[in-house]
């Protein structure tokens, strides 16, 4: 079931354009994400337009586990179309997982992301699915549909407002509402944001 669910999720709706995670070939990239379930960061290498490959250290709290490893990323597909563009991505992290206090175990995740946008309008959502040995598997499903208040030109600061819904297995406020503000300009993206019960949403990414 959780594999049917997760597989929707993807169907359906990367974390962000402009938080790709590919870039351009030879780029290196830090991203970093906290939202209140989990927090994460992830640094990754670019050899080609196609894939990334990096390392990425991620915290379930409410869980108090952990989870680390490398991660590859792969651009499935791009679809260059006029005035739009949609991506397709799949990941997949193998590392080690444990909760605190305890030796670590095998782990790690497999995900689709996708997004499509014009110069107004954003659609973007991710599902992931995860696997700690002898800690058990969850899943979740993010979804964003988005708006830009103005269309800026290349080289200015973009702003775009999003409604955001996540569901997350291993919590137990499974469904959480969010608004998300994004401000991305040049190589520095931003993101800050409060779901409805009051949890802050704070995400970053920069690219060298």
């Amino acid at each position: 079931m959780r594999i049917w669910l997760a597989a929707l999720g993807a169907a359906l709706l990367t974390t962000a354009a402009g938080a790709r995670p590919v870039s351009w070939p030879g780029g290196v990239t830090w991203m970093q994400e906290l939202d209140p379930g989990t927090g994460s960061a992830l640094l990754h290498y670019t050899p080609n337009r196609h894939y990334s490959v990096g390392g990425r250290y991620l915290r379930m709290r409410e869980e108090d586990a952990n989870l680390a490893g490398a991660q590859a990323t792969w651009l499935v597909k791009r679809w260059n179309m006029e005035g739009a563009q949609a991506n397709l991505y799949l990941s997949g992290l193998a590392g080690a997982g444990w909760r605190d206090g305890e030796s670590a175990r095998p782990g790690g995740f497999v995900d689709a992301q996708a997004d499509w946008e014009n110069r107004r309008v954003m659609l973007m959502g991710m599902a992931r699915l995860t696997r700690i040995d002898r800690l058990g598997t969850t899943d979740m499903q993010l979804g964003r549909i988005g708006w830009a208040p103005y269309e800026g030109d290349y080289g200015d600061a973009h702003l775009w407002l999003f409604a955001q819904l996540k569901r997350d297995s291993g919590m137990a406020d499974e469904v959480q509402p969010a608004l998300v503000a994004r401000l991305f300009y040049r190589k520095l993206l931003v993101e800050a944001g409060v779901t409805d019960r009051g949890g802050l949403i704070l995400n970053s990414q920069i690219r060298f």
